[in-house]
């Protein structure tokens, strides 16, 4: 099933301890490129998965941050390539192939430092209009409060 046409496409990615890592945004020929594993998307994985050593989106996607947080510079931190990063975790996400017509869609991940590595949670969310980077704070705390206690628990407070 072809994924729907939107008329935007956000891709929004926050941290409760660095706050807005990314808010841009992407084209439907781009979505539907991801969404068919083309040839541009082929080369893009094969690139990743050099650059970062892993095979697994959601784990090129962990090492992004890790990435991002350790850059020497905000430069450093913004070459790092994350909405590929993001649109091809996104693309493996159960949701994904049964993506609802909305007037834009919202590619949103939260993350935050978990041990040695980093939790890692994406989300397809279709609304009316697209999201805002300042909406996010209150996103995750709503997700941070939808969660079992156990995993609430783990999820850092928004610090920034």
């Amino acid at each position: 099933m072809p994924v729907p046409n939107y008329s935007t496409i956000s891709i929004l990615a926050f941290s409760p301890l660095a706050g807005v890592r990314r808010a841009s945004g992407t084209t439907m020929t781009t979505i539907s490129e991801v969404d068919e594993r083309g040839a541009r998307f082929k080369a893009d994985s094969d690139q990743l998965a050099q650059l970062t050593k892993q095979e697994d989106p959601k784990l090129r996607l962990a090492f992004a941050f890790r990435a991002m947080d350790r850059a020497p510079s905000a430069h450093l931190r913004d070459l790092v390539p994350l909405e590929m990063m993001i649109l091809h975790y996104a693309r493996t996400l159960p949701a994904w192939p049964i993506l609802g017509h909305a007037p834009s869609l919202n590619i949103i991940t939260l993350d935050w430092p978990d041990g040695e590595g980093y939790e890692v949670r994406a989300y397809l969310v279709g609304t009316k209009e697209p999201m805002s980077p300042e909406q996010l704070p209150f996103f995750y705390e709503q997700q941070r409060e939808s969660v079992q206690p156990a995993v609430a628990a783990k999820m850092p407070p928004v610090r920034v």
